[in-house]
């Protein structure tokens, strides 16, 4: 255990500076670990730039040619890019110090091997909130460093220490590792979870690679953030509701939430212990459909990986089978949701892919949430939303943030979340917050109350699941394409102000709908410019009006479009996501001269 933030402060400056010495090039132009032969800093420099610019399929190309790249040298080199990106975004919450131990050992056994592990030697970066042997898990919490630090007591640990690996984490990591994967640094989450501004007391703020005066996203959002800058081949994440699709969005990567059990995933803190009726779903941060499509394959279905998880479904990703389908897909489409609409940049996103879509030869329905079912308008199921959010109403969140330092972004959400404790607040209050604003009036009047109500909540929610999975069906659609999130990435006081804004990625938790994100442009002066033309984006809620002032500065950031499909069709959502790809391009990468940032594609 920690005595206090000051220790725990003075031991993780220290592993960001035994990371600088192990890296730096001007303690390595003698080191044998290092593949070639170096005559200067600038040099090593210049090949270390050239590595981390590899695409995820030509690193490993290079790693799996026998006297090529080695784990030793791509860690060094990821390193000194993951430092340069902490300087500037702050993502990146501790180092894991046995990872240059783990490189070295894993070239002992493989660099001069004919038959390498399929990711051997490749370095990838880990969200904070898997448990992980030897290091807290704080979610951004003072109090879990008075705990003891995790030990992971499954029997695949012993197993992989017998065999000589290294093993560190939760079940997902633990199968990274053995293909001989590297986890080398941990990132930034909100506190507690409860907003997508990846910010906290005891990591502090993250910031979003395309512009610093903007959040990430989160809950993933460190992982988001160190990915799009480069800062790791690729990233691991979870998703409650949007948490892995909402950094996607606002960073220009691409992500898959799957079904909850195609891919489980024990020992972390995933969002909120005794949910309601909300898929908790887990994944990775790629640069392409590609990448993604190759990292999924290799843990979906997988028995090796049923082994350590059980709760995971039999079934392997088979892209095949799609790919060799004759019939043009049938798309459904909608630009809002009902509850809250997008601003002018991410309906556009929607339009532009429909449009394109349609050019290619599918066949494209519009999908109207309001012919659903009478009994459950959208307003409705956003209700039913944030009541499974906090199905005990927000007690085990109070009760974290209780005696504890709380993040300044997260003060004003937690004053609201206790005041809303009180009946007579809430009596007095509601009527007055609908004047102004009839969605912040229904987040407001979003509680429980009882088990009986509790009870009702859920049966209402999988009534409604059914009743949309028969409405898909009328349609005869394959996927649904709509928008990636209401906003494109925005200032960090706003996240906590706006709340509203999840239900564009959290219904598809609320039904466990598998959903992917794929970057689709940048947001454009007249986006923004249609921000204040009352016909294209109408102001008749206080909430809306937030959002358009949160966006008021968003030209240039990444654009997205959002891909979902019927449980258990991760295979039909990756296609789609392919072919939307194929027309928007891969996300062009931030390239920074100062606070600013020009434009470089992968």
């Amino acid at each position: 255990m920690l005595a206090n933030q000051a220790e725990f402060d003075k031991q993780r400056k220290e592993g960001f500076e035994m990371f600088r010495s192990l890296s730096s090039p001007e303690n390595l132009l003698k080191d044998k670990r290092i593949v070639g032969k170096w005559k200067s800093e600038k040099d090593l420099e210049t090949f270390f730039r050239e590595i981390v610019e590899l695409d995820l399929q030509s690193l490993i190309e290079r790693l799996q040619s026998k006297n090529d790249l080695n784990a030793y040298t791509v860690l060094c080199a990821y390193t000194q890019k993951m430092l340069d990106s902490q300087t500037r975004l702050n993502c990146v919450t501790e180092v894991i110090r046995e990872a240059f131990e783990t490189a070295e050992g894993h070239d002992e056994m493989w660099y001069n091997s004919d038959e390498k592990p399929a990711l051997y030697g490749v370095p990838f970066s880990v969200k904070c909130n898997f448990d992980m042997k030897g290091y807290h898990t704080t979610i951004g919490f003072l109090k879990k460093l008075a705990e003891a630090k995790k030990e992971v007591d499954c029997p695949f640990v012993a197993h992989l220490r017998n065999l000589g690996g290294v093993t560190k984490y939760s079940f997902i990591l633990n199968f990274m590792y053995t293909s001989f994967q590297i986890p080398f640094v941990l990132t930034n989450v909100p506190q507690g979870f409860i907003s997508y501004i990846s910010s906290n007391p005891l990591y502090g703020t993250t910031r979003n690679p395309w512009a610093l005066d903007c959040t990430p996203g989160g809950s993933s959002g460190g992982e988001a953030a160190l990915v799009a800058d480069g800062g790791a081949p690729f990233g691991t994440g979870s998703d409650l509701g949007g948490s892995l699709r909402i950094p996607a969005a606002f960073c220009g990567l691409v992500t898959l939430k799957p079904t909850q059990n195609r891919f489980h995933v024990s020992y972390n803190y995933g969002g909120l212990p005794g949910r309601g009726r909300l898929g908790l779903s887990y994944g990775f941060y790629t640069k392409s459909v590609k990448e993604q499509v190759f990292l999924l394959e290799l843990i979906i279905g997988s028995p090796e990986y049923r082994k350590l998880e059980p709760m995971s479904s039999p079934a392997p990703l088979r892209m095949n089978s799609i790919k060799e389908r004759k019939e043009k897909f049938r798309i459904g489409w909608y630009d809002d949701d009902g509850f809250n609409p997008p601003v002018p940049s991410n309906r556009r996103a929607v339009l532009e892919t429909v449009n394109k879509l349609d050019e290619a030869g599918c066949e494209i329905v519009r999908f109207q949430m309001e012919d659903i079912d009478p009994n459950f308008s959208p307003f409705y199921v956003a209700s039913l939303l944030f009541k499974n959010v906090l199905p005990d109403d927000g007690k085990f969140i109070l009760d974290l943030y209780k005696n504890e330092p709380e993040d300044p972004y997260m003060a004003k959400f937690s004053m609201m979340l206790r005041l809303n404790d009180w009946a007579i607040v809430r009596w007095i209050f509601t009527p007055i917050i609908r004047i102004f604003s009839k969605r912040a009036a229904l987040i407001a009047r979003s509680r429980n109350g009882n088990l009986a109500e509790l009870r009702r909540i859920q049966e209402e929610t999988d009534i409604y699941r059914l009743k949309f999975i028969e409405y898909w069906k009328s349609l005869e659609i394959d996927a649904l394409i709509c928008p990636s999130f209401c906003t494109p990435a925005i200032p960090h006081k706003y996240p906590p102000q706006l709340a509203n804004t999840v239900f564009s990625t959290g219904l598809f938790n609320l039904l466990d709908f598998p959903a992917g994100i794929v970057p689709a442009g940048h947001v454009t002066a007249d986006d923004v410019a249609n921000l204040n033309d009352e016909k294209i984006f109408p102001i008749n809620d206080y909430l809306l009006k937030k959002q358009r002032d949160a966006c008021a500065n968003s030209e240039a950031m990444p654009n997205a479009v959002q891909i979902v499909g019927l449980p258990n069709e991760e295979e039909t959502v990756l296609e789609v996501m392919r072919i939307v790809e194929s027309f928007h391009g891969q996300m062009s990468k931030p390239v920074h001269v100062g606070d600013k940032v020009q434009f470089s594609l992968y």
